[in-house]
């Protein structure tokens, strides 16, 4: 039928009607989909710090997934897919979780995603203090701790004797460890020593891997399992750097 025409025809309006409502469906059902994907299977986040070189770089992106238990070895309900082992890298929830919305957040996922992160709508509202930070599980719940020169020594709590950081751990990693100010002390922040503690039932032990200048549990002391909301799955930017941790 002639252009023209068409607004004459109840046909091409009924059509059209149809093919509009199945886009915004379409459209809907596909952001729904999206939200719960990110919120719960898999997560992107894009590093702003120099935490935890020299694994993770800024300006790098990581892919994680809060189907992830905090207990070695548990593999119950959703936590049968990332069972924990001591030196995984994880996601530690902000202390202040004030929501943004959810249509805030789901915008700001998509937007996010489709762009590799390098936009990210209200990133103004991203202070510290609110933004989920990364760090490195080194100490579980009845273990014993101590640094000296900036290693963590380990005495799990099946286990009569203490070892390095890096026996215990199946995937090796390294340090950036930063000579610190001249008169600088074990009772200042960022020390790279302090004296045996005992993890409670339910407290948990993450360090970066930036020993040197970052804040981790030897300023906020242990963390709860709560906080532990998920596990860095890979790095997939820049592509040449892809990794799986």
């Amino acid at each position: 039928m002639p252009a023209k025409w068409h607004k004459y025809s109840y046909t091409a309006q009924r059509d059209e009607r149809r093919t509009f409502i199945a886009i915004i469906v379409f459209l809907v059902f596909s952001l729904v989909l999206f939200t719960l994907i990110h919120n719960y299977a898999v997560t992107m986040y894009k590093l702003q710090a120099k935490t935890m070189e020299p694994t993770l770089y800024s300006e790098e992106r990581i892919i994680s997934s809060p189907l992830y238990s905090a207990h070695p070895g548990e593999k119950t309900g959703f936590s049968l897919f990332f069972s924990s082992e001591r030196g995984d890298i994880v996601v530690i929830s902000p202390i202040n979780t004030d929501s943004q919305g959810t249509l805030k957040t789901a915008f700001r996922s998509i937007v996010s995603f489709i762009t590799f992160q390098k936009f990210r709508p209200f990133s103004s509202e991203d202070t510290p203090g609110k933004k989920p930070v990364i760090r490195r599980l080194l100490g579980y719940p009845g273990d014993s701790l101590y640094m000296d020169n900036f290693i963590l020594h380990i005495k799990p709590a099946d286990s009569s004797h203490y070892l390095t950081e890096f026996e215990l751990v199946s995937n090796p990693y390294e340090l950036r460890i930063d000579p610190l100010p001249d008169g600088w002390n074990t009772n200042m922040p960022f020390s790279n020593s302090f004296e045996e503690i005992t993890l409670g039932t339910n407290e948990y032990f993450v360090l970066c891997d930036n020993r040197s200048m970052a804040s981790d549990c030897r300023i906020w002391g242990p963390i709860t399992r709560e906080r532990i909301v998920g596990k860095v799955l890979f790095r997939y930017w820049p592509f040449k750097r892809f990794e799986k941790f």
